[in-house]
């Protein structure tokens, strides 16, 4: 056991040396390449599932226009309905039917672009994050040439 009025010995952060100099609380030790590597990672594949989900929600998702008050359905992206349907085959369709349609395609045209982006931006992290350990194992495998090359 240490005597406990020797100077120089080493206290908890906060402590009084014999001096009266008080010692701070102790730097956090700076964070290993390796496990910030992993943090970026798993925000890397976070973020590009979340972008993937929302292109997701934006293709399925039904919508509706509205032509003169009246709202039509026109489904999703990817099940598309056509509010030219809701009259009959025989008689002719009226004019905000034929308006009603020209909207939903705009609509759904316009969310298939945003669905596209949403998913091309998620794909990019996910990539990435995928050739992380590639990158890492070429570095390493560099690292062990040099050292015989020595």
């Amino acid at each position: 056991m240490r005597a406990p009025y020797v100077v120089g010995l080493a206290r908890g952060a906060g402590s009084t040396f014999e001096t009266g100099i008080e010692r701070g609380p102790r730097e956090p030790r700076p964070m290993k390449p390796n496990t910030a590597a992993r943090v970026a990672a798993i925000i890397l594949a976070v973020a590009g599932l979340a972008a993937v989900i929302g292109a997701g929600l934006i293709a399925t998702r039904t919508f509706t226009v509205t032509v003169r008050g009246v709202h039509y359905q026109c489904g999703s992206v990817i099940a598309a309905k056509d509010p030219r349907n809701r009259v009959s085959r025989r008689a002719t369709i009226p004019p905000r039917f034929i308006r009603a349609y020209k909207l939903c395609q705009q609509k759904s045209s316009d969310l298939t672009h945003k669905a596209i982006t949403f998913l091309i931006v998620g794909t990019i992290p996910l990539l990435f994050v995928l050739m992380l350990p590639a990158l890492s194992r070429r570095s390493r495998r560099a690292r062990a040439r040099r050292r015989t090359r020595l």
